[in-house]
């Protein structure tokens, strides 16, 4: 079944049923302000302070209409009354989402949008009539906010700024901190741009001892009580009388927010128009021109164009902007994700990269898990992951590649534990660590876990080693060589001859027949061997890594493409764990299937599209990349249950099982940032923000690409069309651009 399309050049995602497989949301967010959308028009909404989520803002948002002749009342979102309309289309954009539906001649359409700025969400309600006879409607909205906590709340209407505003004092238990309080955004409001007819403020006498799923008691009864609530739980509901001669239309916009200041509510209610609905609409658009504007792609796939030119990148904003939606996270993903936000925006990138520098400790150490808001975390806090230091170099040093200016590496930087670096400095210390924390066979210390942090039974003793980590860690070095050659010889002698050593160790420990292991444990055991389990990292990674020759290359991608690739990608493990296995630790008791335990891994899918392109298999690389996509063909929605605009962290992986193929659905991955990555410095060869020098690498089927690119010196239009008299060879044309990015989209160029 086909659920929906991209529409205006890949800009929207159409969706044509409410019965989607699970929620299709849009996520519609500034720094401030965070609302998650169903295709139902059902999602929650987050004020956002600091990558702090506060609780749930709004948690609901229904509409119903009611034909007063006769009574019908239905939902033009479909949800809650389960409403069956003649029409219906849900259209997510990058900006806003709106709902279109008819019934009986009454045809709605209802659209909103997260603005640039502040802690709000804007709301607009076309409803016209179709028909040739009048029609006598009543409009009913009721947004949800979250309950009133234990120090008791109000929620009333203010006609004055025709709001309903709902307070609850924020919750302390200490005297002395009720002042910290007040800056806290405790005042939630519904504002109307017209007076309603009736309006309620109390769940209770909105919905009647029903349930949400039925028609409201208030909706029944034609008017709302206009009672305040005091200490229950709240509901924001307006309730509107229209007359619509035939062809007419009206229009009722909403504004619902937070603020610490009730004076703000007055004063946002006198300019709150249709006008400036509109206009501060098109202020969201040219924001998001701004934040896109940095990179588009013209390729001859145009589902890829669609997803890398603007969903890819609002992914990669969502997650690096707002920490993946909380503060409790890995390093790893920071970085990595800053990594992927410098193909648009290296400036902005940089504050990210920056604040995860300053996380790292004298002697090279950057604990992968920590709490952003100054909290302790959870037990991931308490564990020593090794993987850090080694994502510091790689994700940095891409970072200035971006920047295209080599005074970066000398800014400097505080450690953690006092002092301070440049940023060459901070990445030697990085890699001297690892160097410096290796076991008996001369690998990386494996620890608590490396990126795969449910490893964590192999190096629990503190011996085991990790092959994976030992392969980064020689690609790091060969990412820094050069510029410590220029500035550093010393440490450049010192790490190229580490780097070369742990190139040794790992082919004469850790290769086994026709693979590369996974670990070795703590009592010298390979874990991942012939007589174990396939893992694609250790094989992805000693290719990236340059650990071998071509023939033994070649042999690791037979054994790869034999027994791990699926339709959607490769296994990241194969076969998955059914059991408790203490050598491996907590990825052996994961779902089989799932997450690290034998899904398809998408972040990892990545890794190995990037080792095909280090082969110079551009087919391949292509390949990988599609079958990552939601809108692969040999994946289709139907069965991945995915949401086609953005990129789902893994898809189920046993062959055998119903659920063979389906998406996690999980929006958090690394595979955004890396997709990017291989689009821009693998397909397109743009390796660096001066755009100098570009290495194409087409797929045999493409014969000409374009892109526009913020580079060190502005913007830059770019042609690569294949040239046919040479082999392998490319003419290419780099010029200047100087429009406007926050005025264009890529069609208008």
């Amino acid at each position: 079944m086909e659920y929906g399309r991209f529409t205006d050049n890949g800009r929207s995602y159409e969706i044509s049923t409410p019965l989607t497989p699970g929620d299709w949301t849009n996520h519609l967010f500034n720094d401030e302000y965070y609302l998650e959308l169903s295709q139902t028009l059902q999602g929650e909404a987050y004020i956002v302070d600091d990558y702090v989520r506060k609780k749930v803002f709004l948690k609901n948002r229904f509409f119903y209409l009611k034909d007063q002749n006769d009574n019908e009342v239905w939902s033009p979102c479909y949800y809650p009354l389960g409403s069956k309309t003649d029409e219906y289309r849900c259209i997510h954009g990058i900006h806003s989402t709106e709902l279109i539906s008819s019934y009986h001649d009454i045809s709605t359409s209802i659209k909103v949008f997260v603005p640039a700025k502040g802690s709000r969400e804007l709301w607009k309600i076309s409803i016209s009539n179709k028909g040739e006879l009048d029609k006598k409607l009543s409009l009913f909205s009721c947004f949800m906010p979250y309950d009133h906590g234990v120090m008791g709340g109000k929620c009333e209407y203010d006609p004055e700024s025709k709001a309903i505003i709902k307070h609850a004092p924020a919750y302390h238990a200490l005297y002395e901190d009720y002042e910290a309080t007040l800056s806290e955004k405790t005042y939630i409001y519904t504002i109307s741009d017209t007076e309603p007819s009736s309006f309620d403020m109390s769940f209770f006498r909105f919905f009647g001892p029903g349930v949400p799923s039925s028609v409201p008691a208030a909706v029944t009864a034609g008017r709302l009580s206009g009672v305040a609530g005091e200490a229950e739980d709240f509901c924001s509901a307006f309730a509107y009388d229209i007359t619509l001669m035939p062809g007419e239309s009206r229009v009722i916009c909403l504004e619902a927010g937070a603020t610490s200041d009730p004076g703000e509510i007055s004063s946002l209610s006198r300019s709150f128009s249709s006008s400036e609905y509109d206009r501060l609409e098109e202020e969201a658009v040219r924001s998001w021109k701004r934040q896109l504007g940095g990179l588009y792609i013209n390729t001859p796939d145009k589902d890829l164009d669609a997803f890398a030119n603007y969903w890819l990148k609002k992914q990669i904003i969502e997650l690096t902007t707002h920490n993946r939606g909380g503060t409790y996270c890995p390093v790893r993903n920071r970085l990595q994700d800053a990594m992927g936000l410098a193909m648009i925006d290296p400036v902005r990138a940089g504050n990210y990269l920056l604040d995860v520098i300053r996380l790292q400790h004298r002697d090279g150490f950057l604990q992968q898990w920590h709490d952003t808001s100054g909290g302790q975390g959870g037990a991931l806090c308490r564990l020593r992951h090794t993987d850090g230091p080694v994502w510091l170099v790689i994700c940095l040093e891409s970072w200035i590649r971006r920047m295209a200016d080599e005074k970066l590496f000398f800014e400097t930087v505080p450690y953690a534990d006092g002092g301070k670096g440049t940023l060459l400095e901070h990445m030697i210390m990085a890699l001297r660590y690892l160097a410096d924390h290796t076991g008996e066979r001369g690998l990386c210390l494996m620890g608590d876990g490396d990126w795969n942090d449910p490893i964590n039974g192999a190096g629990r003793k503190g011996r085991g080693e990790s092959v994976w980590l030992s392969e980064a860690f020689i690609y790091a070095v060969r990412r820094l060589m050069s510029i410590m050659e220029r500035y550093d010889p010393m440490a450049a002698k010192e790490l190229r001859a580490a780097a070369g050593k742990m190139r040794e160790s790992v082919n004469e420990h850790a290769w086994c027949t026709d693979r590369y292991a996974a670990a070795i444990d703590d009592d010298g055991v390979l874990l991942g061997d012939v007589s174990d389990r396939l893992f694609l990292n250790s094989q992805s990674w000693a290719v990236i890594a340059d650990l071998a020759d071509e023939g033994r290359y070649r042999q690791l991608f037979e054994i790869m493409g034999h027994e791990l690739m699926t339709p959607f990608g490769p296994l990241l493990m194969n076969p998955p764990f059914y059991k408790w296995d203490p050598r491996w630790g907590r990825i052996s008791v994961k779902m089989p299937g799932t997450t690290e335990n034998g899904s398809v891994y998408c972040h990892a899918s990545m890794f190995y599209a990037y080792a095909q392109a280090l082969m110079g298999d551009a087919d391949g690389l292509y390949d990988t990349i599609r079958r990552t996509l939601p809108t692969n063909p040999y994946n289709p929605p139907s069965v991945s249950l995915q949401c086609p605009t953005y990129l789902a962290n893994y898809y189920y992986g046993i062959r055998t099982s119903p659920n063979y193929g389906r998406s996690s659905r999980h929006y958090g991955t690394g595979t955004v940032a890396w997709m990017l990555f291989l689009i821009i410095e693998e397909i397109f060869g743009i390796r660096d923000g001066s755009a100098d020098t570009i290495d194409p690498c087409l797929p045999s089927e493409w014969d000409r690409v374009s892109c526009r690119i913020k580079t060190r010196d502005g913007m830059r239009s770019i042609s690569i069309r294949r040239d046919t008299g040479k082999e392998q060879g490319y003419i290419i044309t780099n010029r200047a651009y100087d429009g406007d990015i926050t005025a264009t989209w890529p069609e208008d160029i």
